[in-house]
């Protein structure tokens, strides 16, 4: 692993078009380590293969709530067969609630649990997508979660109070390429949010910015903002947020 390598620690290279991922892999190698998140069975199967053919690239097992009404309890099988059958495997998710979803609360609510369930019994992080009421986010983590170190809160995008939540219970944070569009209360949160929970992230190609889909490679700008806002070097930082996903996902 590059030590001055630039984490991505949420994309979606399983879903990137064939020409933008051979291009990744052109100018990824000692240059940046990716954390390929999956939705659903075929992605996180395509993941486990991209991982084992290049050493930068690592796999997060997700089944995403958009698709909570198609869960069967054979993928849970599938992704701890997964997971048994690589060391490249390193968290479960994106896993979560989505108000946007066709499927009930109590649905998605199921098989978001069942999905920790899974993480708990393999001690491997979850990452979490979160489009609904926080409170019923944490609700359910609670169940589950005395401390939130195993818990990556995935693009937040969230106010000062959610942050001071998460913390609480020393939770990782991770923020997206949306801070490029500066929206006061992410703003105000990134600047509030320890070093010693920060992850950086580009959540791309379903990240848009201006208009267009965002790649991978994008996770320069990212680093490139924060380091301006928090007033710290681009090489600290980015030491800084490898430090942080090297315990968060133990790579």
């Amino acid at each position: 692993m590059a030590s001055g390598a630039l984490i991505d620690t949420h994309c979606h290279i399983n879903s990137l078009d064939i020409h933008l991922r051979e291009e990744l892999f052109t100018l990824g190698e000692k240059k940046f380590i990716f954390i390929d998140v999956s939705t659903d069975s075929y992605s996180a199967r395509l993941s486990v293969t991209l991982s084992s053919q290049y050493s930068f690239i690592y796999s997060c097992l997700g089944f995403h709530p958009l698709g909570a009404d198609s869960f069967k309890e054979e993928v849970i099988n599938e992704f701890e067969e997964l997971s048994h059958q690589s060391k490249k495997v390193v968290g479960i998710g994106e896993i979560g609630l989505d108000y946007k979803s066709q499927a009930s609360f109590e649905t998605q609510a199921k098989v978001f649990k069942r999905f920790i369930e899974l993480a708990k019994r393999l001690d491997l992080p979850i990452v979490v997508h979160n489009r609904w009421n926080s409170s019923s986010l944490f609700d359910i983590l609670d169940e589950y979660f005395s401390s939130y170190r195993k818990v990556i809160f995935h693009c937040f995008s969230q106010d000062r109070k959610v942050l001071e939540k998460i913390l609480r219970k020393d939770g990782w944070v991770s923020f997206s390429l949306n801070i490029l569009r500066k929206k006061r209360e992410i703003i105000e949160a990134l600047k509030a949010v320890p070093f010693e929970n920060l992850l950086l992230e580009t959540d791309s190609p379903y990240m848009f910015i201006n208009g267009k889909k965002s790649h991978p490679l994008n996770i320069k700008d990212v680093y490139s903002f924060v380091a301006q806002l928090k007033e710290i070097s681009l090489e600290e930082l980015s030491q800084r947020v490898l430090a942080n996903a090297k315990e968060a996902f133990r790579i």
